[in-house]
């Protein structure tokens, strides 16, 4: 696994920590308040428009990064089966 594989796996474990869960849990209970609010101010218009955009930004990384790494994943478990597969069968593995 290269540098980048392992720094994506790193920053994909910390997008789903407990303490980044916990902010999204709470900038989605503010976004609904606000979202529900009869007449908002032109912050809160701007903020929720804001705060969506980077909560399906934040999606659609998390998307690409699971992508990417489940097939980096799989293909160093299968080159890792192929290198520890014995060449010979059978009997020819004592004369090794």
């Amino acid at each position: 696994m290269s540098n980048t594989d392992r720094l994506m796996q790193q920053f994909l474990r910390k997008m789903n920590s407990v303490e980044v869960q916990e902010a999204f849990e709470i900038l989605g209970v503010l976004l609904e308040l606000l979202e529900t609010k009869d007449d908002p101010e032109p912050f809160e218009i701007h903020f929720v428009d804001g705060a969506n955009q980077v909560v399906e930004k934040l999606n659609l990384l998390e998307g690409i990064l699971k992508d990417r790494l489940g097939k980096t994943l799989i293909g160093n478990k299968l080159q890792n089966l192929y290198e520890k597969t014995p060449s010979k069968v059978g009997s020819q593995i004592i004369f090794d």
